[in-house]
């Protein structure tokens, strides 16, 4: 994560601005490619679902924070290989940060980022897939189910 831009916007990538509920979290984000063209990931496990998370996964440098890193606080559970980080004000769930490294996984150049938080988007436009991380984790990095072509659905097409 930084607080400048680390990648220029190519023709494949555009930027999104997030923020929380409150205001207080504003952030943007570089997705390449853009977001219509992503798989936007819609988990079952029980966090996931309680926080109606979806997710894409930009690399760390891909979001900047503009303001509210210091209203920002992480919840981590069971096994705490996720920091799942929130605004405290407003509660809002911005994203998850995975820690894989802790527990003898791979280091992960990526943040999981909850795409509700974005500003106008349209969720019906989005190829949004079904993880089931329930039976299956963990769910990020370039070999994850859900990023694989032949995996997931798009809920629309269900």
């Amino acid at each position: 994560m930084s607080n400048e831009p680390q990648y220029p916007e190519s023709s494949d990538s555009e930027t999104y601005e997030g923020t929380c509920h409150c205001g207080t979290v504003q952030y943007s984000v570089i997705l390449s490619p853009p977001l219509l063209k992503q798989k936007v990931v819609s988990c079952n496990c029980s966090i996931c679902i309680r926080h109606g998370y979806l997710f894409v996964y930009p690399s760390r440098e891909q979001l900047t924070l503009k303001s509210g890193a210091d209203a920002m606080n992480a919840y981590t559970f069971g096994q705490k290989r996720s920091l799942h980080r929130f605004c405290t004000k407003c509660g809002c769930s911005v994203y998850t940060d995975p820690r894989m490294t802790e527990y003898g996984g791979e280091s992960l150049d990526l943040l999981a980022v909850n795409v509700r938080m974005f500003q106008n988007i349209e969720l019906n436009d989005l190829n949004i897939v079904e993880f089931d991380g329930k039976k299956e984790m963990p769910f990020i990095g370039d070999d994850a189910p859900h990023r694989r072509e032949s995996s997931g659905k798009c809920m629309r097409e269900a």
